[in-house]
């Protein structure tokens, strides 16, 4: 009798071993580590940040940020120093940067850790490759990218309908050559210009999405076309430089030259709101946030949420409710969770919804 109570009492124990142990995994924290190819200082990664922490905080994720300042050979510096320390994240959030994930998934191949790829995506060629081998099959997760064609051309589009239209030269201030956001954001605003005849596109070049530079570069092209009417740059930075250029020639933006541009700093909304800025487009500093709904709902086994076609890039006009909501910045107002656990956002009847890949 005494034995058979030992045995149970043994068999209770071990089932309340067991029973605590899975708890304890069950509730083991999910942790992320972001690369984020840009300045700390730079305003629209430090929104990606400030939106992404947001949504670390309302979700319980324990999130980690490296900045690697514009330099993509810094990104996988960043990334292997991490990985050799314990614990290891669960999950790495990349950007493809100047192509640098092509850098990256060799080093992350090694481990058994979840990738998710945001605002610029690894060509088609790269994924089918990479889905043929098992690992990636399990660990690479579907990327979260906006439509950064479709904002080049409504950009450019809403640019020439400020102007009212009227025929004039153009000229683009593009990022650099090889990010996919920058050819793509290229690509749609070349796109309207071939198709309207009546805007004469002279020139395009690459300011490297820097102030600095744009400006210098608008000082030529405004030596070069003193007539240009309507500038689109592929980010605000480039915008401040290009309509500082333009006001110390002595043109007047929004009334003899137009300006477009993508982001949604403090300084561009208010360029905005005044009509210094004549089209503007945003809303992509949200995808980091967005993935680590995606990435709480998988840890939690729970389906991926759908995006809303438009959720991560529209035309931000004035006196709108979304106008309103990014002066206000409040993103811990943002129900996170709730977002994460909805297999179905909530798009309006003229949105499609759509699983980003």
């Amino acid at each position: 009798m005494r034995n058979r109570i030992i045995r149970c009492l043994g068999m209770f124990i071990s089932l309340v071993s067991i029973m605590l142990s899975a708890s304890a995994y069950s509730e083991q924290p999910i942790r992320v580590l972001f690369i984020n190819p840009g300045h700390a200082s730079e305003s629209f990664w430090q929104e990606v940040d400030q939106y992404s922490i947001a949504a670390a905080d309302a979700l319980g994720i324990e999130l980690d940020i490296r900045h690697a300042s514009r330099n993509h050979f810094a990104m996988r510096q960043i990334l292997s120093a991490r990985l050799n320390k314990r614990p290891l994240p669960n999950y790495v959030i990349i950007v493809n940067e100047k192509l640098a994930a092509n850098h990256l998934f060799p080093i992350l191949r090694q481990h058994p850790i979840y990738v998710q790829v945001i605002l610029n995506d690894i060509d088609a060629d790269v994924r089918a490759k990479l889905l043929n081998d098992p690992h990636w099959q399990q660990y690479l997760l579907p990327s979260v990218i906006p439509d950064n064609r479709y904002i080049g051309e409504k950009t450019a589009d809403a640019m020439v309908k400020a102007g009212h239209q009227q025929p004039g030269e153009a000229v683009m201030i593009s990022g650099d050559l090889t990010t996919p956001a920058s050819v793509a954001r290229e690509a749609g605003a070349r796109d309207y210009f071939k198709s309207h005849k009546q805007i004469e596109l002279m020139q395009v070049v690459h300011g490297q999405w820097d102030e600095a530079i744009s400006y210098e570069q608008m000082g030529t092209l405004l030596q070069r076309y003193p007539a240009l009417r309507y500038v689109w740059t592929a980010n605000d930075h480039m915008a401040f430089g290009a309509i500082k250029a333009a006001q110390e020639m002595g043109k007047k933006p929004g009334e003899d030259i137009f300006f477009a541009t993508i982001n949604t700093s403090a300084q561009v909304l208010a360029l905005r709101e005044q009509g210094t800025v004549s089209a503007l487009g945003g809303g992509h500093f949200s995808a980091g946030g967005l993935a680590l709904t995606r990435i709480y709902a998988h840890a939690k086994g729970l389906p991926l949420p759908l995006l809303c076609a438009d959720q991560l890039f529209q035309l931000i006009e004035p006196n709108t409710s979304y106008f309103s909501f990014l002066q206000a910045d409040s993103w811990h107002r943002i129900p996170f969770k709730k977002m994460a656990r909805q297999p179905r956002s909530h798009c309006g009847a003229d949105k499609t919804e759509r699983n980003i890949q």
